[in-house]
């Protein structure tokens, strides 16, 4: 199939979908190429291969705001806006200036609770996939993966839904739209929609305190209620992630369409990496993001827990050596005991 036959279908596609309101949801390029934003000079400033349209805009990640004014086949070209304000934070450990009121209940224990689903379950990395999409579970998966794991460990409630929204297409957000109110049901301070973009690997590639890692890019979606609050959401968490852990964003999208954000104000969707990035990087790079979720949503971490089962020497597993000292102790202390009678009653 030609480029241009490519190109003609997808137009059709998106005057079909704008007439039918399917617009709404997120679209993205099908023909293996990507979107070029560059501004007045022509200098590119971000690619990616969600569809772009006019109205988009672009917070880079040096908090530069560009708006999209028109779009030439691949090139989106921008008009400066301005350097956005971004929120002040408190560093490592400090909380953002002024805390989002969390305003929704709690599971697990009096815990907070985050949800992670995946609208696209079959997105993958190339390199370590050796596709860039399978069906069923992609390597996007094992990205949720990571995020859960990490929360996990800091002591932060993390539930992955891997329920499948396939196929890969426009209708995918309706679908997935059912899994994340299923999801709100469960009462989580905040909704995160793990998907990875679809361009270069140097557009992501990065490395943060030394550690090969991708960048992660918060989307927001210009066209639902919440838009205010979900922007502001993920400014304070760009800001967070900007002070921890450097180098890892990769900045903030407000692209047209809905994104399933308008069921709460603190939902996001976060693009970790591109489909030629190594998933590792990607993994790495969403355990550094998950760093910055609890000062952003006003809660405390936990120190991260060593994992159990397996001692230094990598043998006896720890948990049944503590058991091991417990009743050697309780033996002993029964043995002095019943000595002590016994001279007692001599």
């Amino acid at each position: 199939m030609s480029r241009r036959l490519v190109w003609a279908i997808l137009a059709a596609m998106m005057v079909l979908l704008s007439l039918s309101g399917v617009a709404q949801a997120e679209i993205e390029r099908s023909d293996g190429g990507y979107f070029s934003l560059v501004d007045e000079e022509g200098r590119v400033i971000h690619q990616t291969g969600l569809w772009v349209t006019v109205g988009d805009e672009y917070i880079t990640a040096s908090n530069e705001r560009f708006r999209v004014v028109r779009v030439e086949g691949d090139t989106a070209h921008c008009r400066y806006v301005g350097k956005e304000k971004m929120p002040k934070v408190g560093g490592q450990s400090g909380r953002l200036s002024m805390a989002l009121p969390l305003g929704v209940p709690v599971v697990g224990g009096g815990r907070p609770t985050i949800a992670i689903y995946h609208t696209h379950n079959d997105e993958s990395y190339v390199p370590s996939d050796g596709t860039d999409s399978r069906r069923g579970r992609g390597g996007i998966v094992d990205v949720g993966d990571a995020l859960r794991d990490k929360l996990q460990s800091i002591g932060i409630n993390a539930i992955h839904d891997q329920t499948s929204h396939e196929p890969h297409d426009p209708n995918a957000y309706y679908r997935s739209r059912r899994t994340a109110t299923k999801l709100l049901k469960k009462g989580p301070i905040l909704l995160v929609d793990i998907h990875r973009d679809s361009v270069p690997p140097q557009v992501y590639s990065t490395e943060v305190k030394g550690t090969r890692a991708t960048k992660v890019k918060l989307v927001v979606g210009r066209q639902n209620a919440n838009i205010s609050s979900n922007l502001e959401f993920a400014k304070r968490l760009k800001a967070q992630m900007d002070q921890v852990t450097p180098g890892l964003s990769g900045g903030i999208f407000v692209g047209k369409g809905n994104y399933n954000q308008d069921l709460s104000p603190r939902a996001i969707l976060v693009e970790v990496g591109a489909d030629s990035n190594d998933k590792k990087a990607a993994e790495q790079g969403i355990s550094l993001f998950a760093q910055s979720l609890p000062p952003v949503l006003g809660i405390e971490a936990a120190p991260a827990k060593k994992p159990l089962g397996v001692n230094r020497r990598g043998g006896q597993p720890a948990d049944w050596s503590s058991i091991l000292w417990v009743l050697v102790a309780v033996g002993v202390a029964y043995g002095a005991y019943v000595y002590l009678n016994r001279r007692r009653t001599k």
